[in-house]
């Protein structure tokens, strides 16, 4: 083979390798909450998922899942960019607990929250990562992919599931 045929071929890797994975985000539409709903749960990722399935029946929310077991709602798809690990991006959002109680939120600091994808919680970084820049979203997140069994000491007890309401910014705004 040539130099040439090698460069063809990998930038043919190269670029099946730029394709967004499905598999990571599934869009399978929204979520039949009566049917998901664990009758009997035991394991903690069993109690987060009904946790967050009443929440959404109550809220009367059309979630949708990721293959990660992460649950949201689309307020509004945004038009940029989708971000990568170790990417700089923006975000203004409000933190709450399940009854309602918010826990945090850029809002009433008045400034964005400015960080890097990938040093953020599981279901930020994955959010940041399957959304475009511009897009308004409600993530419904496990314990697990939140701060998990160790919580957030004084802010978030342990095994709580947590909502966010996110706004990802252009980094211009």
């Amino acid at each position: 083979m040539n130099k040439l045929t090698f460069f063809l071929i990998g930038l043919s890797l190269m670029l099946i390798s730029c394709v967004p994975d499905k598999s990571k985000s599934s869009d399978k539409g929204t979520i039949d909450i009566d049917t998901a709903i664990h009758k009997n749960p035991v394991a903690q990722d069993q109690k987060d998922e009904n946790a967050l399935l009443y929440y959404a029946k109550d809220k009367n929310l059309n979630i949708k899942k990721t293959a990660s077991g992460m649950y949201y709602v689309v307020q509004e798809m945004g038009t940029g960019i989708t971000l990568a690990d170790g990417a700089p991006f923006k975000v203004h959002y409000s933190g709450y607990f399940l009854d309602g109680k918010v826990f945090d939120s850029s809002h009433d600091r008045g400034v964005p929250l400015r960080h890097v994808v990938g040093g953020m919680i599981p279901g930020w970084n994955e959010a940041l990562k399957t959304f475009p820049i511009g897009s308004k979203l409600q993530l419904l997140i496990p314990s697990r992919l939140a701060y998990g069994s160790r919580g957030f000491p004084g802010f978030v007890p342990a095994n709580t599931p947590l909502i966010f309401d996110m706004h990802i910014m252009p980094l211009t705004e």
